[in-house]
């Protein structure tokens, strides 16, 4: 097996750390950066990976970005995979959103992803990956809120402007777009046992994915065997976004 040298950029909690950990698990050095320095620490002392390396990092920040890349190569080198998984949302209705939500909304979810890839792809080999972890929010409008939705839409426009330019160096990019997965982010946005269920009949598969789901997603993009897909969205919703009623 390859070693490779993985970047996950809002890696301490979630989806994000769910792959960082599978990355690690199967021997890559994986380099894990967020905002939250205690969660950072307290994930590398719980994995008992010595392969987790912990960056601090403000994704909504051009300077922290900038730094981190700097860093990330003098640690490692080059890259041969980057995962965005940074993203926030605040559950809020459209004429209620002020200036600050949908700036820090905008701020994370869409700049901090220009600036990673902007800042890391000098650092990519060429055969590299770029996986963003987006949402099904962007299609379906739903979910997290207007601003939530508009950022994760912006993240599938920018994919898919650097199709093109990033395939001259054999490089591909995706999004994968969860939807309805199990995280902190799901509870905030569905509180009670109940608000769940009625979720759950809405899947039909018949139940919420797990940030398990979504590592198998960006593994199989990120490798020889899915080297061939790119510029593509990939959604993972267990079928509620097109289901059918009867």
């Amino acid at each position: 097996m390859t070693i490779k040298n993985i970047l996950i950029i809002g890696g301490a909690s979630g989806i994000g750390k769910e792959i960082a950990l599978h990355f690690a698990k199967d021997g890559h050095r994986v380099a894990v950066a967020d905002i939250n320095k205690q969660a950072l620490t307290q994930m590398v002392i719980d994995s008992g990976h010595h392969n987790l390396v912990p960056f601090e990092v403000d994704a909504s920040c051009w300077e922290s970005v900038a730094s981190l890349a700097n860093e990330i190569k003098k640690r490692f080198g080059f890259l041969h995979i980057l995962v965005y998984s940074a993203g926030i949302t605040k559950s809020v209705k459209f004429l209620d959103i002020d200036w600050a939500t949908w700036n820090k909304t905008m701020a994370v979810n869409l700049h901090g992803l220009f600036y990673s890839i902007k800042f890391c792809q000098p650092i990519l080999e060429q055969g590299g990956s770029i996986i963003i972890i987006g949402s099904g929010s962007a299609i379906t409008g739903t979910g997290g809120g207007i601003h939530y939705a508009a950022s994760k839409g912006g993240a599938f426009g920018l994919m898919r402007s650097l199709v093109t330019e990033l395939g001259k160096n054999n490089i591909n990019i995706n999004v994968v777009a969860p939807r309805v997965i199990e995280s902190d982010m799901l509870k905030s946005l569905y509180p009670t046992e109940q608000s769940k269920q009625s979720l759950t009949k809405e899947i039909p598969i018949g139940r919420f994915g797990t940030p398990s789901d979504v590592f198998h997603a960006v593994n199989y993009l990120s490798s020889a065997k899915g080297k061939y897909v790119h510029g593509q969205i990939l959604l993972l919703d267990g079928g509620r976004t097109y289901k059918q009623s009867l």
